[in-house]
Formats: structure tokens, sequence, C-alpha cells
């Protein structure tokens, strides 16, 4: 019989495939993250389990009796997941959090009577109606659009906030530091206890989850929008006056979120943290891998550093302890500014190592309060953005919607230079739109007279919403007004590759009926698909859906990534668009191109836009590429796979790759090859 079980080896973890009497050990170099818990008296969990149970069962029984379930029930599931989550994968790191759970469950039992008495939002939380002199810590949670998983929040509610209140407030985003054994249990009691390293005066502070440990990229930094808008739904939130902030591996994070997404930010602060993995890992003379053409791009998709000149958009407030081993980061980025001729405030904290001092808080503050009372323009007169992949497209009312080649530079100048005049120049890009909705610009024209790369246009608006909105495509060195069908075959934001951006947004795992076609093949597919269901739910902290290929419907084919498992025989779905693959896989062969390989011994991976449904992915064969080697520090956790891989199957899982590659690459801006 083949299966997954996970064994444990000084702490380490082997995952062991057992095919029939024989047991293969595939990996047991690196540790687990989230770490194993300690051993809990089985009276108290059963207990805890028994709560968690009755608690669910009366949400149930709630909901179906309300019309707007849907608004208050994450509030109250955010906290007995929590407890049922550390109970199912024994995620109990100490002793006295089973009493931390207990708490979390009396607050659901307190919430869920709230929620019967007709109290909701911020009440339900339990952020006070009277005005506090004191900042309020309160917890919640949201629904992700990504699984359906209840993914928690933490919210620090600033001192004299009225209940009820419509003013908008302004919004720090802050982005917590790297703990292995800070799950949902001790991330929500923290957060309901802690003000946490800043809290300034008339400022709502958003603490996100982030998926736990991932830097607050992929899922993570889907996380960090969606609570935002969440947010926003039970806040008056200044859409203008949001800033992002956080320190060590959440300044890893604030780093990238601050260059890949300048302008939905007015400030930046990020404080230690990393900005690239070669050289925080020590990398450059003695990579674990090999640093090839694929990896260098892959790196660009989080590297900081090739995006530095987004910065310039927003006002960044860099902070470094003075003795702090992860100076560098701000060191190198500071650097890489300067050179491209601007310059930001570096705040440096003397004398520290791995922390933020109270002079270095008070004057970042102090800066931060002054950059909010700047006065935000409408619309924005000029933006300079460069993007090395469509997932990062948009910069306030420009979006770079195609670019000549994925991971190499598309760079745009734009500036308002008249009333009714905009000056662009590009470099590296083929497709871009404009939306000035929020601004209505221009008030007194529906034409705008466009100067793009040398040439000059009278521009129609192309919508019958305020401002001026068009959609621009370059061929043959011309810009013209872009005609096409919305949902051509083309690399475009949000379906761009490479194979993790599917897990950043909606995926079911779709998986076969029927046997490979291969022994070998069957039992690469059977370790590929568990491993990849209990890689989500530990690492990513989430829920799995999951359907069979005969099950699937066409409402699941319309609002999914499908993540298809098995060859183009026992995957029913494959099976029935594999004429409308890029890839060919029979019985006698896989064809990439020019290339075969022995359908025998070898698979494929990869991602291609689903030819039922262009506006969402089919990914065949690979969950998020990267495994258990990217556990022993955020900066490892890195795409590992470009659009498409080949793999032999044979080889034994090295913690890095799910076999050996023996061909790769990425498909090109009109998904061939």
């Amino acid at each position: 019989m083949n299966g997954l079980r996970i064994q444990r080896y000084f702490g380490c973890v082997a995952f062991v495939v057992a095919v029939g009497t024989s047991v293969i050990v595939l990996a047991d170099d690196y540790k687990q993250l989230p770490p194993p818990g300690i051993e809990i008296d089985q009276e108290v969990k059963n207990a805890l389990a028994t709560r968690v149970e009755r608690l669910d069962n009366e949400i149930d029984v709630l909901a179906e009796s309300e019309t707007d379930s849907a608004s208050w029930q994450p509030d109250i599931r955010v906290l007995t997941r929590a407890v049922r989550l550390a109970i199912a994968q024994d995620r109990f790191y100490k002793a006295s959090e089973t009493k931390d759970a207990a708490k979390l469950l009396d607050e659901a039992e307190r919430r869920l009577a709230a929620a019967r008495s007709g109290t909701r939002g911020l009440a339900l939380l339990g952020v006070s109606v009277r005005s506090s002199d004191k900042p309020q810590m309160v917890v919640g949670g949201f629904v992700s659009d990504i699984d359906d998983s209840v993914q928690p929040y933490g919210l620090v509610i600033p001192a004299g906030f009225q209940l009820g209140t419509t003013s908008p407030h302004r919004l720090d985003v802050w982005l917590h530091g790297r703990g292995d054994t800070k799950t949902e249990i001790p991330f929500l009691i923290e957060r309901m206890n802690k003000v946490g390293t800043y809290a300034p005066a008339d400022t709502i502070v958003l603490h996100p989850f982030g998926r736990h440990c991932n830097a607050f990229k992929f899922a993570g930094e889907t996380d960090v929008y969606e609570a935002i808008r969440h947010s926003e739904r039970i806040l008056p939130i200044d859409r203008d006056q949001i800033a992002i902030r956080g320190f060590s591996m959440g300044g890893a994070g604030c780093w990238h979120l601050a260059v890949h997404d300048p302008l939905n930010w007015f400030a930046a602060n990020p404080g230690a943290g990393f900005v690239d993995s070669i050289v925080y890992q020590g990398w450059q003379t003695n990579p674990p891998f090999a640093i090839d053409a694929v990896r260098q791009k892959l790196l660009r998709w989080y590297d900081v550093l090739p995006w530095v000149t987004n910065l310039q958009n927003t006002h960044p407030v860099a902070y470094s302890g003075e003795v702090d081993k992860q100076r560098q980061a701000a060191d190198r980025v500071v650097a890489a500014a300067k050179e491209a001729g601007f310059e930001f405030p570096y705040v440096i904290g003397a004398k520290m190592a791995h922390k933020v001092d109270d002079v270095s808080i008070a004057e970042i503050d102090r800066q931060l309060a002054a950059i909010a009372a700047e006065p935000v323009p409408a619309p924005r007169r000029e933006i300079e953005f460069v993007t090395y992949t469509t997932r990062y497209a948009k910069a306030d009312w420009l979006s770079v919607t195609g670019l000549e080649e994925h991971w190499t530079a598309g760079k745009v100048k734009a500036k308002i230079a008249a009333q009714d005049r905009l000056v662009v120049k590009t470099e590296g890009v083929t497709h871009l739109e404009f939306d000035f909705r929020k601004s209505a610009w221009p008030a007194a024209s529906r034409d705008v007279d466009l100067i793009i790369d040398g040439g000059r246009f009278t521009v129609p608006d192309q919508s019958e919403l305020p401002g001026w909105q068009c959609r621009l495509v370059r061929s043959d060195g011309q810009w013209n007004i872009d005609v096409s069908e919305p949902n051509v075959l083309r690399k475009r934001p949000g379906l761009q590759g490479p194979i993790d951006d599917a897990f950043c947004d909606r995926f079911l795992f779709v998986l076969p009926t029927r046997p490979a076609t291969h022994g070998e093949v069957q039992r690469w597919v059977n370790r590929e698909q568990l491993y990849a269901q209990q890689r989500w739910r530990e690492l990513m902290r989430g829920d799995v859906r999951v359907v069979n290929d005969v099950d699937l419907t066409e409402d699941q084919i319309k609002n999914n990534h499908l993540i298809c498992f098995g060859d183009f025989f026992s995957n029913r779905y494959l099976a029935r668009i594999r004429r409308e693959l890029p890839i060919e896989w029979t019985k006698e062969k896989i064809a990439v191109g020019d290339k075969t390989f022995d359908p025998a011994t070898h698979a494929v991976a990869f991602c291609y836009p689903n030819p039922r449904n262009r506006t969402k992915y089919v990914v065949v064969n690979s969950g998020m590429t990267f495994r258990e080697f990217s556990n022993v520090s955020n900066s490892r956790q890195i795409a590992m796979l470009p659009d498409w891989a080949v793999i032999d199957v044979q080889a034994e899982d090295d913690s890095i790759f799910p076999g050996n590659i023996k061909a790769e690459g990425f498909f090109n801006e009109t998904w061939g090859l």
C-alpha cells in the first residue's frame, strides 16, 4: 500500500514513502516549520476538543437562523479554529498554552452570546462603547478568498476612539517578526494583551497574521491585503493614509511590499529583515543549488534591490540597530537608492542590536506624522515605476499590463504636464492602462493630449465613468489604442506565472480517479499531492479544498485555479484539455518543444491558462515549490520552479526540488514555448 507519513528523528522531520514492504527515507536534513509541539495531557486535549466541537455546532445553528452570518462568524470561528488546529496538529509549545486555549474559547463563548443578542462589528470584538483613555487591543478573523480558511488578525484601537465614529483614521499595518512557535494561539493571545512596538496617536494599527512565517510573501502577502480590506469594512480608514511597517521578518515583508506596491502606502517603515536571498544567505561562492538563469529570474520576484527605484513613489523611513547583523538590508537599499539618484531618512538606533529603541521609536513616529500631514495631490502628478512581472502592475492611475519579456525590467515614467496633457516614456513595456476614476482627471475634457515615446496623439476617453480611461498596446514600435479581446492568450496581471503564483489566489486541488499510465509516475504523483496538501495545511496554516476529477463542476472551473495531479490519462480534467496544452504527455513520450522524455520515469509540472477559463491557471503536478530546505530561513522561501519543468521521478526528494530537474523554463509572453 502506498502512503505518506511523518517520522521525527532528533527534532527533524523525514517524509517516508512506504512502497510495498520497503521504506524510502526522502528527507530529514531540515527542521519542521512550524516545529513539533510538546506532549499535552490527553484529558486536557479532550476537554478542549469537546468545547471546540460544541461551540462550532452552536455557531452552525445560529448561522442558519441569521441572514448576516458572514459578518460575524469569522470573528468567533477564528478562536475555535486556533484551538482545533493546535489539537489536530500537536502545536502546543508550552503547558500554559492549554490555558491560553481555554481563554480563547471563553472569548468565543462571549462573542457567541453577543452575536445572539445582535451585537456586530467592533462591539462584537470587544471594543468599548465608551471612549477609552488607553489603546484597546482586540482580535478578529476574516475568511480567506484563497482557501476559505479563517485567518486571524489583531487591531490596536487608539486612545480616544469613539465607537460609531465615521471620521477617517490613519492605518498603520504592522508586520510581525519571525516566531517559529507563534502559531494561532500565541499570536491571538499576544494581540489581545500587547500594544506592540508602535501605537501612534489617532492611528489604528493592524497586525496581520500573514500565514505565520513566510515574510508576508505568497499567500502571506495576499492576507495582508485581505486584512486591510476587512478592516475597511468595520473601521473608518483613510485610504490615502495607510502605512506599511515591520521589523525583522516583518521588516523584510515591509521592504518587499514597499517596492512592489509603493503607491498603496503613504509611507513605509522597514526595520532590519533581508532584501535578497543570495547575499543574506552567503551563497555567493557556495550556493546549495545552481543559481542558473532560471533561478536568477525567479529571485527577481522578491529580491528588493532590482525594484528599489519604486521607493521614490512613497516615503520610506528605514531603521536599523547600530550593531544589528541585519543592518545590511537597509544599508544596501540606502546605497542602491543613492546610486539611483535619491535618498530617504534612515534612523539608526545607537548601540542597538536587533531591537528598536525608545529614542528611535519617537523619531520615526515624528517623521511619519509629518509625512501624514502633507496634502495628497489628486491626481498624483508624476509616477516612475518599474516592474519585472505583471503580478505587480498597478501604480495609482497607471498599470503595466504587458511586458516584452517577463523578469526583465519594464519601466514607465508618466507625468501630467498640463491640464489635459500626459507625457509618458516606456522601456520594455507592451501594454499600458490609465485609470483616472479616483481624481476624475482631466476635469475639462474627455480627450487627452498623449505624448508617448516621442509620438503624439489625441486619445479619447474609453469609458463613461468619471475620469479618463484608456488601454494602449505597442506593436512594431508604435502605440495604439488596445481593442483586443480582454482574455486573449498572453501574460497579463494575475496570469503570468510562475507555478507559485497560483497559490496566491483562490485554488482547488483536482485529484485523479484513474491510475497513471506508469507505476513509477503514479507513486511520485501520490507522494507529491499528499505532500502539497500537508504543506499547505501546516506551513500556510490553511484549509485544503479538494475535489475528484469526476466531480469537478463548471462553477469550480470558473472561480478557481485548478491544481491537477496525475498524467494526461489518469486525471480526467487534464485528459479533457490535453490537446489545448503546450506540452504533450502520452503513454509513449513526454514532448516539450523539440525535447522528448521517457514517460515511464518522468513527469511534468507546469502552470498554464486554463483552456476552459482563460482568467485562471491550470497547474499540473505541483504545490508550492519551496520545500523543507526553505524552513531554515524566510530568505530561502523563494519560488524554486519556473512556468514548467520536466522531473525525473526516480530521484529522491532532496527537500529542495521534487526530483531531478531534467528540463525547465518559462513560457513566452503569449504562453508559447
